[in-house]
């Protein structure tokens, strides 16, 4: 009005009829916008009380893709297209509600037991009324703001990074704060968003090398091999990794532990220059490997460097036949009825022994037949006891390659329900407590039923003579075995079941 007073009469009617329309639009595109802030932050809160983190990463992803889309201008949402993007929050919504009322319950009790099936239903029921609810305000948040952009006259763009964020290579494991200041490499930021997740992940990008066949990222917690071809993408942590060494023609070979043993992947590179970037990268996180770095030198100077999978191949002292070719956990996939002679974890433990026992290393099989009765604990176990009465258990397993007598010194569960239980071949001697070379033996103990007070949770310890160990029954830091003075020891095998239940480990100990 004012400017339009300066010009005449006739232009101040026109200002003022221009500023009470801005007026009137300000207020209004003020109160939705405002209105759409409030819910948004009520829907973040609302999201989080449901705890499921699937269900929060998947609407955060949404919500990033949208904003990302408009600030780069790659979108002009019509009406239809906020109506089309506010239903789709809300069946997403109801759809994740719907999904959790079967899927909790039994996702929760398979890893936890009873206590567990309590906490997922009870997960369930708080998702099943909130998730809609949440869908619901999304969607009203997106027609809310599609409203006020429509009726506001001006663009407000989210002020988005035009690139990624710069990737800082880690120097040294030892010196974590210490990085390379290095120029703007857009393959290494694209590497570091793989690593974290588009910033919603709690790792931190180390290095990446570029081979022929794939792309090889390693952050804090995980190796990653993506496929060039297919782009499939292939995440494991580093104490899901045995080892790592040198093959013919520059090529790196990584063994890593699964359910059924230890798998090897082959990676050519360039030359010895990339060669050298990848052997680095993976040396910096090799203490956190399965067969450390303490353990990992000693064998690669033995004659088991690069043979753990199959250790027959090798002249083991005390090994008195030659083994035929087995991979220890090759036979956890076999799953077998209980037999009708077996009431209670009693004639589980007492069957398995009454067979070890007349086991030896005289035997071509021996090393198969071992596996297989420590397989056969586990899965006739988790028969015994299923539904709500199942307990977790470990199976560690030991073999004497060292040409000595081990002294077997103390075996117990740190944590658990049941003794620890000692099933060994026929070189064992109870009378001394020695297990003499060649000889196998397979400890097993088992946790409680979990409940309100307890996890159900197994922890063993063994110490020998020769080493000592602790073992979890699920995937963990604390898992570890160190060796003596003289003696060397490493994992054939480590096991774990996906829900949590058991846990299998086989153990070489040998002389240095």
């Amino acid at each position: 009005p004012i400017n339009g007073l300066v010009h005449g009469p006739s232009q101040f009617i026109e200002g003022l009829e221009a500023g009470t329309q801005s007026l009137a639009r300000g207020v209004f595109v003020g109160v939705v916008r405002g209105a759409a802030n409030v819910t948004e932050v009520v829907n973040t809160n609302l999201a989080g009380l449901t705890a499921d983190d699937e269900f929060i990463d998947e609407r955060k992803a949404h919500q990033r893709m949208l904003t990302d889309a408009m600030s780069r201008g790659e979108t002009n949402r019509t009406m239809s297209d906020s109506l089309y993007l506010a239903g789709a929050s809300v069946a997403r919504g109801v759809k994740s509600g719907a999904v959790g009322i079967w899927e909790q319950p039994t996702l929760y009790a398979s890893k936890h037991g009873p206590v567990g099936f309590v906490k997922g239903v009870g997960k369930a029921l708080v998702g099943a009324i909130v998730k809609p609810v949440v869908g619901v305000g999304d969607a009203a948040v997106l027609v809310m703001n599609h409203v006020s952009d429509a009726t506001s006259d001006k663009q407000i763009i989210p002020k988005i990074p035009k690139r990624l964020r710069r990737a800082l290579p880690r120097a040294a494991l030892d010196k974590p704060y210490l990085v390379k200041l290095l120029p703007f490499d857009d393959k290494a930021a694209k590497a570091q968003k793989i690593v974290t997740g588009g910033e919603s992940v709690d790792d931190v990008y180390v290095g990446h090398v570029n081979t022929p066949s794939h792309l090889i990222i390693a952050s804090d917690q995980c190796l990653w091999a993506i496929d060039k071809n297919t782009r499939d993408p292939s995440c494991v942590s580093w104490e899901e990794i045995s080892h790592f060494g040198m093959q013919e023609n520059d090529r790196m070979k990584i063994t890593v532990f699964s359910q059924t043993g230890l798998r090897s992947y082959v990676y050519e590179v360039n030359d010895s220059s990339q060669f050298a970037c990848l052997y680095k990268l993976l040396a910096m996180q090799a203490e956190k490997m399965g067969n450390s770095a303490s353990n990992l030198l000693e064998f690669d100077s033995s004659p088991l460097h690069g043979g753990l999978e199959n250790i027959a191949k090798y002249n083991i002292p005390g090994i008195k036949a030659r083994q035929v070719t087995h991979v220890f956990g090759s036979c956890n996939s076999h799953r077998k009825r209980l037999h009708n002679s077996i009431k209670d974890e009693v004639d589980v433990i007492e069957q398995c022994f009454a067979r070890v026992k007349n086991i030896g290393s005289d035997s071509s099989t021996f090393f198969q037949i071992m596996d297989e009765e420590a397989w056969n604990l586990v899965n006739s176990w988790g028969l015994v006891f299923s539904g709500l009465s199942s307990r977790r258990c470990i199976a560690a397993s030991i073999i004497n390659g060292t040409g000595m007598e081990i002294q077997i010194k103390s075996t117990k569960l740190v944590e658990g329900g049941s003794p620890c239980y000692s099933i060994p071949s026929k070189e064992y001697d109870p009378v001394q407590g020695v297990l003499r070379p060649g000889g196998a033996i397979i400890f097993f103990g088992w946790g409680v039923v979990p409940n309100l007070l307890q996890a159900g949770n197994v922890f063993m310890s063994i110490e020998t003579n020769a080493f000592m160990t602790e073992l979890s029954d699920h995937k963990s830091r604390d898992t570890y075995a160190e060796a003596m003075s003289g003696y060397q020891i490493g994992f054939l095998e480590k096991s774990y079941d996906e829900s949590g239940w058991w846990a299998k480990y086989w153990l070489l100990v040998r002389r240095v």
